[in-house]
């Protein structure tokens, strides 16, 4: 039987602490968790891998909603793979469009080092590249 690891040892295993491993079950994102008699969790490997995804997904800003609508599509099954992957499609896409921005801030930022390497921003630049 691969119900070996306890809340702890996949609280290790994924970074994630024992609350919010707790919280992420309650919240229907970590399902078919096992119970002993005395009422302790028992988690398989695909627990540690799926909470590795879910970590992924959190920081890649999903909100807990989505992750929610995720989590019971995948819980329903095979039937639902193309529902998953328009999740999926529809986050990876949000992570892009905040890629291209970030990606916009930082080009703004090295423009500006540059100003300073270069002796271009002497004194107060409050005012200095605001239309860069």
């Amino acid at each position: 039987m691969d119900h070996e690891l306890t809340i702890g040892m996949v609280a290790q295993r994924t970074g994630i602490s024992i609350d919010t491993l707790r919280y992420y079950e309650r919240a229907g994102l970590l399902f078919d968790v096992a119970r002993l008699a005395n009422g302790h969790r028992r988690y398989r490997a695909w627990h540690v891998r799926w909470v590795a995804f879910l970590t992924r997904l959190r920081a890649a800003d999903m909100p807990i909603a989505t992750l929610r609508r995720y989590a019971v599509l995948v819980r329903a099954g095979d039937e639902t793979r193309d529902q998953r992957m328009a999740v999926l499609e529809a986050h990876r896409d949000d992570v892009r469009a905040k890629i291209d921005a970030l990606t916009t801030h930082l080009e703004a930022i090295e423009r500006k080092i540059r100003m300073y390497a270069d002796g271009e921003c002497a004194g107060g630049d409050a005012n200095a590249g605001a239309t860069e």
